[in-house]
């Protein structure tokens, strides 16, 4: 099964979001920050990645930037999230939006579009 890759430089967005895939059977690795999640992405290959618009250093946009840039990672699909509006750019650089506070329901049906569980 393919890992998800959470970067959220909120602890407790780490832990739910992973609790509640973790019940749907879910792989999840996870990162404090951009930086991290550059590292682990490297590392993982995972089949999707979320991460949050606004972290401390490197933001989300610039971690998806960073995505794209590497051959290996850029066709890994990413999910942006931040609570504020989705931000308007002209290039492509994620694949789907989560306003925060998000619903496991939305969460679940884009994460199952995006990387799909094998069965």
């Amino acid at each position: 099964m393919q890992t998800i890759l959470i970067v959220d430089d909120d602890p407790a967005i780490i832990v739910a979001w992973k609790r509640i895939l973790r019940l749907e059977n879910f792989e999840v690795a996870s990162a404090g920050d951009a930086e991290a999640g550059l590292a682990a992405a490297n590392v993982l290959h995972p089949g999707l990645i979320v991460t949050d618009w606004h972290m401390p250093g490197m933001d989300g946009i610039e971690f998806c930037r960073q995505l794209k840039r590497n051959p290996k990672l850029a066709k890994i699909p990413i999910i942006l999230a931040s609570a504020g509006e989705e931000p308007a750019l002209s290039e492509a650089l994620w694949d789907a939006f989560w306003q925060k506070p998000v619903s496991a329901d939305v969460m679940l049906m884009t994460v199952e579009r995006l990387a799909p569980k094998r069965r």
